[in-house]
């Protein structure tokens, strides 16, 4: 995701990058928000070795102009049969965890990554996983230095096992296009995040962005299907 930091990556992972488009996005746009951050806790990691979360990744998209185009992206998206997170180490506060994105013609790209719960400093393709058990006002990341993004609500999340306590964080940004002169050309994203407040691991998550020159919407969609955690 553009707002955290990350190491680099394989550049055959670069041009269909997991971080919600906005790694294309980041590459055309200059971030420009920040928002408040609350006092850090102790981190202790919510998941273990051996844990699994399967998701569904969905794209789609409106074109309000005859230049707009359907970003390429989407497509890899709307090709997906699953993508697989396997929790493969704990230590501290950072987890390392291997990735499948698998697609309907039977081909997948495997990966690996790992993310640091105190700092949301992360590496590979998957960066959606929180300390467990944070509340309301709590930051994300309690040493995250560049957005200090915070949980802005908790509720409940109904699932096969039963309720889950999830929470969710959301925030709306503004990048313009730095090789527009004008400085006319933007984009809108409003991103939408539940995660589960036991293990910290996504639940849900929507990316809606706006552009205007030319102008049209995408949203891309990730949902947990399954777990071995709990019965989703």
């Amino acid at each position: 995701m553009a707002i955290k930091k990350k190491s680099k990556r394989p550049k055959v992972l670069i041009a269909i990058s997991l971080v919600v488009i906005l790694a294309i996005a980041s590459a055309a746009f200059v971030y420009v928000s920040t928002q408040n951050s609350s006092a850090s806790k102790p981190v202790v990691p919510g998941v273990h070795v051996g844990d699994t979360f399967t998701y569904s990744l969905t794209g789609d998209s409106i074109l309000f102009d005859t230049e707009a185009v359907t970003p390429a992206s989407l497509y890899y998206y709307n090709e997906t049969s699953y993508y697989e997170v396997i929790i493969t180490a704990v230590d501290g506060y950072t987890v390392t965890f291997n990735t499948i994105w698998a697609f309907t013609n039977g081909t997948s790209i495997q990966n690996s990554g790992w993310i640091n719960l105190e700092t949301g400093n992360y590496s590979g393709d998957f960066w959606a996983i929180y300390p467990p058990n944070l509340t309301v006002n709590d930051r994300l990341y309690p040493k995250e230095e560049n957005t200090a993004l915070i949980v802005n609500s908790t509720g409940s999340q109904q699932f096969a096992a039963g309720n889950r306590t999830a929470n969710y964080w959301s925030i709306e940004n503004e990048f313009t296009n730095p090789s527009d002169p004008t400085g006319s050309s933007t984009m809108v994203s409003l991103i939408d995040v539940y995660f589960d407040k036991q293990t910290g691991m996504l639940d849900y998550l929507d990316d809606a962005q706006d552009y205007n020159n030319p102008q049209y919407n995408i949203i891309i969609i990730w949902q947990l299907t399954s777990s071995t955690v709990w019965n989703v």
